[in-house]
């Protein structure tokens, strides 16, 4: 995504710090917060409601045990949010150094607005949108994302 350039007419990217933290409830995704959230998609500027809701990830293959992944959560014009889930990375291969976790891409028509890094334990998956995010031997770690997705991959 372009989100400066001189070819680009607009920008679409999160102005507001989104401040994730886990859902209530099932626990199967994320409570976005009582503050509004203004973002703006292809420079038509929109915000989410005030009203602190919960969001489960979207559905998709479990994540393997013992590994990493990042999910970037999404919101649409229609203040519609979605996640899309990363490339899986083996702990160990992060622990040695010869793997990073790269962000994933964000769908057309969406801005990415926070992400949520989740590590499975020994014999232990993950389903988006199905496993508590609190389960046992899964940790979360939640990033607030403002000025468009980073560049740079995460290391651990």
């Amino acid at each position: 995504m372009n989100n400066l350039s001189d070819g680009a007419r607009g920008g679409t990217m999160c102005f507001t710090k989104g401040a994730l933290a886990i859902g209530d409830g099932a626990k199967t995704g994320v409570a976005v917060p009582t503050t509004v959230i203004d973002y703006a998609i292809d420079g038509i500027g929109y915000a989410t409601t005030a009203a602190a809701t919960n969001k489960p990830l979207s559905a998709d293959t479990a994540q393997a045990a013992l590994t990493k992944c990042l999910y970037l959560i999404c919101v649409d014009a229609d203040v519609a949010f979605t996640s899309v889930k990363g490339r899986e990375v083996l702990v160990a291969d992060l622990v040695a150094g010869n793997d990073v976790l790269e962000w994933p891409e964000v769908p057309a028509n969406k801005v990415a607005i926070g992400a949520v890094k989740i590590e499975t334990g020994a014999a232990t998956t993950f389903t988006p949108g199905t496993t508590a995010l609190d389960a046992a031997n899964i940790t979360d770690t939640y990033y607030n994302i403002v000025g468009g997705v980073p560049i740079k991959p995460l290391a651990s």
